[in-house]
């Protein structure tokens, strides 16, 4: 009887995840090369953070045919965030490409979060943490801390 009941038990008892959950996928963010006009706001950001590679030659170098951008809105409030990757090969890595999420400010776009991730592998899911939206890739998870997103890496 003992056994009968403890079975009972198990069957009837949500098991654990292995793996965090991120909540299902509901938008993929759609990573796009730049066009050939002049994007003055995106090239400022590239200019800020890889200031030493953008339109650098050399090994990690990388100009404007190597970046692919796109947007959308993370937290519901009308103004889309802007996705930007360095699709090049010298920036691969076992993770992936470098991804970096930016939100608009009064000064232009800020960092508010770094990733790694393929073009074609970027989705925000319906997990909702203070209103925005958990952005998620093969590899890493990114989750809002406070002001910014936090990556938590998948395996």
């Amino acid at each position: 009887m003992r056994i009968l009941i403890a079975l009972l038990v198990l069957l009837l008892c949500p098991l654990s995840a292995t793996a965090q959950e991120f909540g299902r996928m509901v938008a993929q963010v759609a990573l796009q090369p730049l066009p050939e006009s002049e994007t003055p706001d995106i090239d400022q950001l590239l200019r800020a953070q890889w200031k030493a590679y953008y339109n650098a030659g050399g090994t990690h170098g990388f100009f404007r045919d190597q970046v692919r951008a796109g947007r959308i809105d993370l937290n519901e409030d009308g103004q889309a965030e802007l996705f930007i990757q360095i699709d090049s090969p010298a920036w691969a890595s076992a993770k992936g490409l470098p991804l970096l999420v930016a939100g608009w400010t009064s000064r232009g776009w800020a960092p508010i979060g770094w990733a790694f991730a393929e073009s074609d592998s970027v989705f925000v899911t319906s997990e909702r943490i203070d209103g925005w939206a958990t952005i998620l890739t093969p590899t890493q998870a990114l989750q809002r801390v406070g002001k910014s997103y936090q990556a938590i890496d998948r395996r």
